[in-house]
């Protein structure tokens, strides 16, 4: 085999090898089989940047707290973390945006990064929303609220990347979705699952979810969080291996319990839709780890 030959081999052979290891939403990193919503027609997404990028989605509970994953906060340092409202296209400027600090950030206490489980946190932010037509906020499932029936319909939304350059979607993105039943979820996640976990899949076969940069954000059935954004597998929105949720309705306590042992004591900013470098200051003032 001449050089050219042995070139090309080596070339194929290492290709493949790197596609067997891609981490996931190494394809596609974005809501998968989904659609552009009508701008501002989610008033409760969340945008958690860091260093000027997206990085996590989640929803607003109160006017100064907002529900995501724990696993958005590993490995980062949340003081530089800034938590984005009333956004619809997050490359643009718009009017309607109110930018946020973090001034706290409080995981469950027994989130384990290695099995997804109790994968929740709630941020503090440092200044309370103004709501309105494009900021405002989703409710939770009742205490006593029971698992959703499988074959519920639901929809998650997110601003994950487009393309494998991180390029952002043109606007804020959904999928409609149907709850898989967890003894079935289960079976395809070789018993890996926990029972505070919740699972969607497309309900047609079809490839439709989320991926990588959408997690932290809303699971929404009948116009409450039922879940957040947790894993998936490999390859996103693969019918194979169904989207993974933290199924909200098993933290409604521990929600609440944290809200009201974190008195806000916040007044709204004076400056509650700035996105310059020049304001950055004004809106973190203290970090709280938990």
């Amino acid at each position: 085999m001449g050089h050219g030959g042995r070139d090309h081999l080596l070339l194929t052979v290492a290709t493949t090898l790197m596609l067997s290891i891609r981490t996931p939403g190494f394809w596609g990193a974005r809501i998968i089989g989904g659609r552009e919503v009508t701008p501002h027609s989610r008033p409760y997404m969340v945008s958690v940047s860091f260093e000027g990028q997206h990085h996590c989605g989640g929803f607003l509970l109160r006017a100064h707290w907002v529900v995501s994953a724990a696993h958005c906060f590993s490995n980062r340092d949340p003081q530089t973390g800034l938590v984005v409202l009333g956004a619809h296209a997050l490359r643009t400027s718009e009017p309607t945006r109110q930018v946020f600090g973090i001034s706290a950030v409080i995981r469950h206490p027994d989130y384990q990064p290695m099995t997804h489980a109790n994968d929740i946190c709630l941020l503090q932010l440092n200044s309370s929303a103004i709501l309105g037509p494009a900021v405002g906020l989703l409710g939770l499932p009742q205490r006593s609220s029971r698992p959703l029936k499988a074959g519920t319909r639901c929809q998650v939304a997110g601003w994950g990347s487009v393309s494998n350059f991180e390029e952002l979607p043109p606007g804020l993105m959904e999928a409609e979705v149907r709850v898989l039943g967890l003894d079935i979820c289960n079976s395809s996640w070789r018993g890996q699952l926990s029972p505070a976990m919740l699972c969607t899949h497309s309900g047609d076969r079809r490839w439709r979810g989320f991926c990588s940069a959408d997690s932290g954000g809303p699971l929404v059935c009948r116009n409450q969080a039922h879940g957040l954004v947790s894993f998936s597998g490999l390859w996103c929105g693969d019918p194979k291996t169904p989207d993974v949720y933290t199924q909200v309705s098993s933290f409604i306590t521990w929600i609440w319990d944290v809200i009201q042992q974190h008195p806000h004591g916040l007044q709204p900013s004076p400056f509650p839709c700035t996105t310059g470098a020049s304001k950055r200051a004004a809106w973190v003032q203290h970090w709280v780890h938990k």
